[in-house]
């Protein structure tokens, strides 16, 4: 798999210690481990980076990740690339995806090209109408099965973590994502991004898109539309 993991030193390591100690379930034994090991002192050394954890619960948090992704957008100025397994966001996201593009911001979408599941293919069709026709890249990740989920924005922010930009991350799942202000981290996840679409990805373009029929547009509405309100029901289907 095509997957991504950052390993993190500092301040940071407390926070998510933290974290996964008060929402991981079976964590007794690590908390009173923690409790008795714990030097807090050693890793409050601040590093050149700045580090923040994110995460998206069914409580308090129920939008952090993506209101964190919705305000990059409007910041960004030159280029956001996003890679993601799977990538069904909200209309809100969709907008502010094309709103970028519009204003002149260079939008690269890396996604699954042969998703696991048949009606993620048929719904993912009527975002590529959707974004391509907006301006925004679509490549398709071709060489294995892609696991990542992370994403930058022009030469300063990037994110890593488990949360996909889909409706099972965004509206139900546990996650946690990193966001990394950091100039060196960025252009490595650049280089790294850019590499893949060169040599792994196929780009989407209109000559790709699939007629719009009312019979295609009908099954890639049905499709979204079951995808984005009823995520729970989809590993159910067969593949």
């Amino acid at each position: 798999k095509q997957d991504y993991a950052v390993r993190l030193e500092g301040p940071i390591v407390e926070d998510i210690l933290q974290f996964e100690l008060e929402n991981l379930p079976g964590q007794s034994a690590a908390r009173r481990w923690w409790r008795r090991h714990h030097k807090a002192e050693e890793n409050r050394q601040p590093g050149e980076a700045q580090v923040l954890l994110v995460w998206r619960d069914n409580e308090e948090h129920r939008d952090d990740i993506e209101r964190h992704y919705l305000k990059m957008l409007t910041q960004a100025q030159r280029e956001v690339i996003i890679a993601n397994a799977y990538f069904f966001p909200g209309y809100r996201f969709l907008h502010a995806l094309r709103k970028a593009a519009r204003r002149g911001v260079r939008i690269k979408l890396i996604i699954q090209g042969e998703p696991d599941m048949p009606i993620v293919r048929v719904g993912a069709r009527l975002l590529y109408n959707y974004l391509v026709k907006g301006g925004v890249q679509v490549f398709e990740y071709r060489r294995r099965p892609l696991h990542g989920k992370v994403a930058l924005m022009d030469d300063h922010w990037a994110t890593v973590g488990s949360s996909n930009l889909d409706p099972l991350s965004l509206s139900l799942n546990l996650e946690a994502n990193v966001i990394i202000h950091d100039r060196h981290f960025n252009q490595t996840l650049r280089d790294n991004l850019n590499g893949i679409i060169a040599a792994d990805c196929q780009q989407v373009d209109e000559t790709m898109l699939p007629k719009r029929t009312w019979w295609n547009l009908t099954k890639s509405v049905l499709a979204f539309h079951f995808l984005r309100h009823f995520p729970a029901l989809v590993g159910w289907l067969p593949a």
